[in-house]
């Protein structure tokens, strides 16, 4: 019970009330928007066609709906907790605060005007672009944390095989079996390759470190899992819902830029030191 005694400490010692009010501006702010009336929502939505810079931000934080409202308020509040975590406990926390900013202030512009140029015209709002950042996240944070804390040969940037997994979950679901089973095997080749880059000795040391620090173990086991779920969250093989659809296409650029970005970002400063 000793390393769970210390997981809670720490926790205790690294979480800043800062933070907390950054993490919970998100839901008051979305709330906020989704109270207000109706026609000053409408002139928040993006018209691919007819658009202003306010509607490029403005759009990713106003919903259709109270079912689109609450579905991406629970996304971001599953998420928000592992990630923060994850990111303090790697002593990152500095990183977490330009990424989260970064996702909020940056991100809505990149997704509504990619959306622009690929579909030309109708209408976008939503948070879920920026919340499927949050889940490309996990894996950068569940690999950073291990780098940090368990061991260095361990590198973010073997998270692409997390990521490849739920590239093959995604392709399953739209381009069938074999192009699930290509990207699987492509997986399993870079596994094979990464761990004979870092060692097996090396890796079988990590895990079993890992493994024996309660409550950090866990925590990076829910990143994980959580991680692997989001394609079925936001990858539904029927696209239509209800009188709308899914925007698949903003999920794809979250889901990307939020795993590649900060994963660029690290590869990058591990290699400038």
């Amino acid at each position: 019970m000793a390393w769970l005694g210390d997981f809670r400490s720490e926790v205790r010692e690294n979480a800043r009330v800062s933070d907390l009010a950054l993490i919970f501006s998100v839901p008051i702010f979305l709330s906020l928007i989704f109270l207000l009336p109706e026609s000053i929502q409408n002139s928040l939505i993006l018209d691919y066609g007819n658009y202003s810079i306010v509607n490029l931000w403005s759009s990713a934080y106003v919903h259709r709906g109270f079912n689109h409202f609450s579905n991406n308020l629970a996304a971001y509040c599953v998420l928000i907790g592992p990630i923060y975590l994850l990111f303090v406990l790697a002593d990152e926390r500095k990183l977490f605060r330009y990424t989260f900013l970064a996702f909020l202030f940056i991100l809505p512009f990149v997704i509504a005007l990619s959306n622009i140029v690929a579909l030309g015209s109708g209408t976008g709002a939503g948070f879920s672009g920026i919340g499927s950042a949050f889940f490309g996240l996990l894996p950068v944070s569940l690999f950073l944390f291990i780098h940090n804390k368990v061991s260095e040969e361990i590198e973010p940037v073997h998270g692409v095989v997390l990521f490849l997994i739920a590239a093959a979950i995604i392709a399953g679901t739209y381009s069938g079996v074999t192009a699930a089973a290509g990207i699987l095997l492509f997986a399993v080749l870079i596994t094979v390759y990464d761990i004979y880059q870092v060692g097996l000795e090396e890796v079988k040391e990590a895990a079993a470190g890992l493994t024996s620090m309660e409550g950090y173990f866990e925590l990076v086991m829910i990143a994980g899992l959580l991680f692997l779920v989001s394609p079925v969250l936001l990858f539904p093989q029927d696209i239509a819902q209800g009188d709308g659809a899914v925007n698949i296409l903003s999920h794809y650029l979250g889901l990307l830029l939020g795993f590649f970005g900060p994963t660029i970002y690290l590869f990058y400063r591990r290699y400038r030191q």
